[in-house]
């Protein structure tokens, strides 16, 4: 049996290249920006084991990591035709890059942690209108000895000590698997904008592919998902930059010019795109080491939570059931608290 390769890449080697200086090395910045230092592409973005599922036999597999790189070797064929001045590209790389584009829309952190929190917060929910009369149906099933007293203390640890889901790689990958041919299409289905720069230059980050916020759904407190943001957008290389828009909402002097389009890069433009990246990062960004395309950046703390629940819980618990918590010290900000972790 092969040896299983166990430094997995969250963001592909092959892109990075094209942020990188001819040995091979680029900038890594460690959010909030006071660490910056040269990397080895080889080294930047590793996580070990993070693609590493566990197989039907229960044993451990790098059969998603491989699956990965398959649509890592196609997309880095378009890539380089991207850099040779190819554009627009042809069905097949295009197919290709929306493929790479979807990949990274759904391998990443974000991902993965956005589902253990889900988990999470269901489970928060299931507990708050279960109640202790649930927690108490739940104690004699379990056979365990039931009074008022144990009734009283499980439900205190239930908010104290809380249990947090955790999404494994099985459940991440399968996720994956699932929904990339169809975030493929819908990539696919968008009008691309290639902007092309002479002297400014690009960063990118560890979520490089960012869906850029509706601004008519965030006045409505809604959010913005891959299926109904206006533009979704990502640098390809130190000198190219990809906005990928609803047909709808390309721009009238530009939808004229078919269906995708080359545009020469300005200062406004390169500063949006780097923004972009800014807002997508989690933990690191990268550049080619003679680039400062961050500065002037005032850079994130690294982000430590995808979800965000604004629902009053506190409200939804029975009367009773609260005042169980509040005799033992935990109150409405302590769930709200609860909710931030």
């Amino acid at each position: 049996m092969p040896e299983q390769a166990r430094r997995h890449h969250v963001v592909s080697k092959f892109y990075l290249r094209y942020f990188a200086n001819d040995n091979e090395r680029v900038t890594t910045v460690m959010l909030p920006g006071e660490r910056a230092f040269p990397q080895s592409i080889g080294d930047a973005s590793v996580q070990t084991g993070y693609y590493t599922v566990i197989d039907r036999e229960g044993q451990q597999s790098d059969a998603a990591e491989r699956a990965l790189s398959l649509v890592e070797a196609h997309a880095a064929t378009a890539w380089r035709e991207l850099a040779a001045g190819v554009w627009p590209l042809s069905d097949e790389h295009r197919e290709s890059m929306a493929a790479w584009a979807a990949l990274q829309l759904l391998r990443g952190s974000s991902v993965r942690n956005s589902m253990s929190e889900m988990a999470s917060h269901a489970l928060l929910l299931e507990v708050i209108l279960g109640g202790r009369k649930r927690l108490r149906e739940a104690l004699i099933a379990a056979g365990e000895p039931v009074d008022d007293d144990m009734v009283n203390r499980e439900w205190v640890r239930l908010f104290k000590d809380p249990f947090r889901a955790e999404a494994r790689a099985e459940h991440h990958m399968q996720h994956l698997a699932d929904l990339l041919p169809r975030v493929t299409q819908s990539l696919l289905d968008r009008s691309w904008l290639l902007t092309v720069y002479e002297r400014k230059a690009l960063a990118t980050s560890d979520h490089p592919v960012y869906v850029v916020p509706n601004e008519d759904l965030t006045r409505m407190g809604m959010g913005t998902g891959i299926e109904n943001a206006t533009v979704i957008h990502a640098p390809l290389t130190r000198r190219h930059s990809l906005a990928m828009y609803q047909p709808s909402a390309v721009p009238p002097h530009l939808a004229a010019l078919g269906r995708d389009i080359r545009w020469p890069g300005v200062s406004a433009t390169a500063l949006y795109s780097n923004s972009c990246t800014v807002n997508s990062a989690r933990r690191f960004l990268f550049h080619h080491p003679d680039d400062a395309p961050l500065a002037g950046f005032d850079l994130p703390q690294p982000r430590e939570r995808e979800v965000t629940v604004n629902a009053q819980l506190w409200g939804w618990i029975a009367e009773n059931d609260r005042q169980v918590l509040l005799d033992a010290g935990f109150g409405p900000d302590d769930l709200a608290a609860l909710l931030e972790q």
